[in-house]
């Protein structure tokens, strides 16, 4: 089944108080989706993991700062994108972070700094994070579950 639902794109202030319409607005454009909440809450916590991360080490002295969430979705999956200006990822975060075929650490065996990371791969399927020209974009998807017909 195809969906004619249009990509969205919201635009949010760096606070943490943001993450609450953030948790609202990805709702609403996953209902026109056969998803249930056992489906939506991973990607939620994944992307208010990622968007926490954005507003706490990108905007770190930066009082009035935003950023972007688009929404979008193909035949198999959904892809929420922030896109911020602040402070790329270091790279060192981005190389220890777990690739598909790696088993998922323990959280408790790592450092605070390297929970969110490894709570964002637990809980959708594929990350892409780039930088450049000032610019930090970091795509989350989730393949859509199988329709049963």
């Amino acid at each position: 089944m195809t969906h004619q639902v249009p990509d969205e794109e919201w635009l949010f202030p760096a606070t943490l108080n943001s993450l609450t319409m953030l948790g609202s607005v990805l709702r609403r454009y996953l209902a026109h989706f056969p998803v249930d909440e056992s489906w939506i809450y991973p990607l939620d916590l994944a992307l208010c993991e990622a968007a926490s991360n954005i507003i706490r080490h990108g905007y770190p002295t930066r009082q009035e700062a935003d950023y972007r969430v688009a929404f979008s979705h193909d035949a198999g999956a959904i892809t929420v994108m922030l896109i911020d200006s602040g402070v790329p990822v270091p790279a060192a975060q981005l190389s220890s972070a777990p690739s598909v075929d790696d088993a998922l650490p323990e959280l408790e065996n790592l450092s605070e700094g390297g929970r969110g990371i490894a709570l964002m791969y637990a809980c959708v399927d594929k990350i892409c994070y780039r930088s450049d020209g000032g610019v930090n974009r970091l795509a989350l998807s989730k393949m859509l579950p199988p329709v049963n017909r």
